[in-house]
């Protein structure tokens, strides 16, 4: 069974959440685009990994372009509450060092609004 990637926005405190459902992959990875490009370029963004179930490599680029694009804003982008799954994934390919990863919501708009 394919599952499609669902993106609930949530807006707090100046920054957007992004909560993902699903699978981010290469049939997904243009809608979680799309929505990333309908947001400004001048606020922060905060993606909720607690519901996303895979990631592929094309998932994993389309994060890399994402906070690339919010650091050529100024603008930061976090990752929070990321599944067991997702953290074995970071894991295995070293990714950790290129993100900041927060165990809560709460803790990563704290951490952008201070």
């Amino acid at each position: 069974m394919n599952e499609h990637l669902i993106i609930q926005t949530i807006h707090k405190n100046d920054v957007k959440i992004f909560e993902l459902q699903g699978r981010l992959d290469e049939s997904s990875f243009d809608v979680l685009q799309k929505k990333y490009d309908e947001i400004s370029e001048s606020i922060h963004l905060i993606l909720n990994l607690s519901k996303l179930k895979y990631i592929s490599s094309s998932g994993i680029r389309s994060l890399f372009d994402m906070k690339n694009k919010q650091e050529l804003n100024n603008k930061k982008m976090y990752l929070a509450e990321a599944s067991e799954n997702i953290i074995r994934i970071f894991t295995i390919l070293d990714l950790w060092k290129s993100f900041t990863h927060y165990n809560t919501i709460d803790e990563a708009v704290k951490e952008l609004s201070s």
